[in-house]
């Protein structure tokens, strides 16, 4: 018992003690503890909440392709003569690329144009004239005419004597009806004289069909492009359509992109395209050239076309492209300093300053750059937020420090 008394007098002195120190710091003169409300005010950076010009952008991914790709074929059959061009080779509108054996057609070329010479001749029409002509000047209508004068004579003829008693009215009656079998002939030879002038325009069209299947034994180049496959040999025979060579267009080359449903209803022709190919050093600049009218049935996503000019051959169709199609160049969003931000267990926030405190804004963030977030709710502009917050808490009274 005598030690436990001890022990209790013992630690009341102690708390005394501990009680008058208190009281008689320079600190705190009247003894009374600091209320944490009371606190000296912590010094703070601010930044404001700005509403900024950023363009918007929708990413999207796809390759080059060639502007055109063909398969030149031959318009008429026959045994390949030529084949002047190979996989590579860069070819001019106009060129010719391959060449079939020609002796058949021209061979029907001269009998086309011996039916036309023939059908010519039947009208009258001499060496060097043109093919117009009038039904009067033909010898067949110049014949029947003058059939038909004579036929008039001799009815008129017929007709007086036949009033005056001299001849019988059966004569007169026979001048009557030669003079119809005249007129009959005069417009038979109208009609024949059509119908040549019809056959010699079918000749006419014969000849000319001739004549192109001859130039079409030199196939040409539909475009500017280069070779990409050989489909034949020299001394081959070919069908009407059978391949030859395969040729693209590569300047300027299509970039196809595919764009997602979300996304592709802010896609408008004539927005501009930045593109970065594989192996491409510089970024490829264009702008929305087509649209597909409807969205693709597996992907559910839009197909773009942009046109890319490549006048030095440097890109080649099949190139992965990734791309950003600008939607709105010019848009204001909300924008902070990455540094006002605090991120925790998967939440964005910043801290205000209102009225001298701070106040905790949970965000929702949007685009990010290396010196500016975007804001999508949480803040308004104007606001100020406060930088490098570290251990801030809300409801802390704060002071800026400019």
């Amino acid at each position: 018992m005598p030690f436990s008394r001890s022990r209790v007098v013992a630690a009341c002195l102690a708390c005394a003690a501990l009680t008058s120190c208190d009281a008689g710091s320079p600190g705190n003169p009247a003894g009374n503890p600091l209320a944490p409300s009371e606190s000296a005010p912590r010094e703070v950076r601010v930044a404001l909440v700005q509403l900024a010009p950023w363009e918007r952008s929708v990413s999207a991914v796809g390759e080059l392709d060639a502007f055109e790709r063909v398969q030149v074929a031959t318009k008429v059959p026959g045994r390949l003569a030529e084949l002047a061009v190979d996989r590579g080779d860069t070819v001019r509108r106009g060129e010719v690329l391959a060449t079939l054996e020609a002796r058949e057609y021209e061979l029907r070329v001269q009998a086309a144009e011996a039916a036309v010479g023939a059908a010519r001749a039947l009208l009258g029409l001499s060496d060097g004239a043109d093919d117009a002509l009038e039904p009067e000047s033909t010898a067949a209508v110049r014949l029947a005419r003058a059939e038909l004068e004579r036929a008039r004579l001799d009815r008129e003829r017929a007709t007086a004597l036949a009033r005056e008693g001299v001849d019988s009215q059966a004569v007169s009656d026979r001048a009557e009806a030669d003079y119809r079998a005249a007129e009959s002939r005069l417009q038979e030879a109208f009609e024949l004289v059509a119908a040549r002038r019809a056959t010699l325009a079918q000749r006419r069209a014969e000849l000319e069909i001739a004549r192109a299947q001859l130039a079409e034994t030199r196939i040409e180049a539909p475009f500017d492009g280069q070779v990409v496959a050989r489909r034949s040999g020299v001394g081959a025979y070919l069908a009407i359509g059978a391949p030859l060579l395969e040729v693209v267009r590569t300047d300027p080359l299509r970039l196809v992109l595919s764009v997602g449903e979300r996304d592709g209803a802010g896609v408008r022709v004539g927005q501009e395209v930045r593109a970065r190919v594989e192996g491409h050093p510089t970024e490829l600049v264009g702008s929305v050239a087509r649209l597909a009218p409807a969205l693709a049935p597996g992907s559910r996503s839009l197909v773009v076309e942009v046109d890319v000019p490549d006048p030095e051959a440097r890109l080649r169709p099949g190139l992965f492209a990734e791309a950003r199609i600008v939607v709105a160049p010019d848009e204001g969003v909300l924008v902070v300093p990455p540094e006002a931000l605090v991120s925790f267990a998967g939440l964005d926030k910043a801290f205000a300053v209102r009225a001298g405190k701070s106040e905790e804004r949970r965000l929702t963030l949007g685009r990010r750059e290396p010196t500016r977030v975007e804001v999508l709710a949480g803040l308004v502009a104007g606001e100020e937020v406060v930088l490098s917050p570290g251990k801030l808490g809300g409801g802390e009274t704060v002071r800026v420090v400019r």
